[in-house]
């Protein structure tokens, strides 16, 4: 059938092809928008057991594995569970979050991976500057974790952008801890 979902399976388990003809029918008629790249991760995910332990690839498997992803996509908390926005993204990039609605969501997904231990060099900068323009945060924070020399460079004209950078990620963590003490669950709540 050359569905390329099927094709990346097929490098980890053996799939009939009346398995791939009967779960591509069924797929058609409960999920009718669902693409190959969904469908791809999906059995990405199925196959490093993200669904649980793999004991065979048969229709009810894979369309259990279906199934379990949209459901989680329909919850209005599953983007929690999303990758974070890359920090190497620059503004200018098709991914960068431009509305409100997508930082908020950002920054909840950062302080969501700040609570399960994700070390603050994975943060996007600019996550700093949301929380600025938002009133949580005052921009000259990030120079607490500055070093004297390099606030003195800083403050002179000659710094390095490496060292804005790596300030703003250790300001965004100092914050995150600062509302984790207070018991907070998230940054925005109800978009405010």
């Amino acid at each position: 059938m050359n569905n390329p979902a099927f094709e990346f399976l097929r490098q980890y388990k053996q799939v009939s092809e009346a398995t791939e003809e009967l779960v591509t029918k069924t797929l058609k008629r409960k999920f009718p928008n669902i693409t190959y790249s969904q469908l791809t991760d999906i059995f990405e995910l199925g196959i490093s057991g993200e669904y649980g332990k793999v004991y065979s690839i048969d229709p009810q498997t894979l369309l259990d594995w279906v199934s379990e992803y949209m459901r989680k996509q329909s919850n209005p908390a599953s983007y929690l569970e999303q990758p974070l926005l890359d920090n190497t993204i620059k503004i200018t990039d098709k991914e960068y979050p431009t509305s409100q609605g997508d930082w908020e969501k950002e920054v909840n997904k950062h302080y969501n991976a700040y609570l399960r231990g994700v070390n603050c060099l994975y943060f996007h900068p600019h996550v700093f500057d949301r929380l600025v323009i938002d009133g949580k945060l005052h921009h000259h924070e990030f120079q607490k974790q500055m070093s004297q020399q390099e606030l003195e460079y800083y403050q002179n004209g000659e710094y390095e952008k490496s060292n804005i950078r790596l300030a703003k990620q250790k300001g965004i963590a100092e914050y995150f801890a600062h509302r984790k003490s207070l018991g907070h669950h998230s940054i925005y709540f109800d978009g405010k």
